[in-house]
């Protein structure tokens, strides 16, 4: 369903940033992640084995920016990625992005692949957004992941 029009301008305005984020496992990857106001995501969400998709590939950041299309059938744009391989075949965390107006959207966080229908939540997923950012400050954090 998305955000309506309408809802955009309720909505609060958060600030995004990347940060440093570090994985957990045997084998710890750092990684670039998303700072959402104070709430750093991939902590706020319980990621733990994937990763940041800004360190897979550059097409991700280019379907942050709504320049490429996504390749899940939702169109919903991956987050988080396996920390192994980066196949959304694994699973990945993925979330609806939508250009209203001047802002850049992101909202129903879910868990899904590509290879099955729909997309699931929990409860922290299902809690999480949405966020409004300005365009200006979306574009400038996300653009410079999208060039090689």
């Amino acid at each position: 369903m998305g955000v309506r029009r309408s809802r955009v301008l309720e909505l609060k305005k958060f600030s995004l940033e990347i940060y440093t984020a570090l994985s957990c496992g045997e084998n710890p990857i750092s990684y670039p992640d998303f700072k959402i106001g104070c709430i750093e995501l991939a902590k706020h969400l319980g990621i733990k084995e994937e990763h940041g998709v800004l360190a897979v590939d550059r097409a991700f950041a280019k379907q942050l920016l709504l320049k490429e299309s996504s390749e899940l059938e939702s169109r919903r744009v991956p987050l988080y990625v396996c920390n192994c391989c980066g196949d959304l075949g694994c699973g990945a965390l993925t979330v609806r992005v939508e250009k209203i107006s001047d802002y850049f959207v992101w909202s129903e966080f879910g868990y899904e692949n590509n290879y099955e229908d729909g997309f699931s939540q929990n409860e922290y997923m299902r809690r999480t957004g949405p966020f409004k950012f300005g365009m200006d400050n979306y574009v400038s954090v996300i653009k410079p992941y999208s060039k090689s």
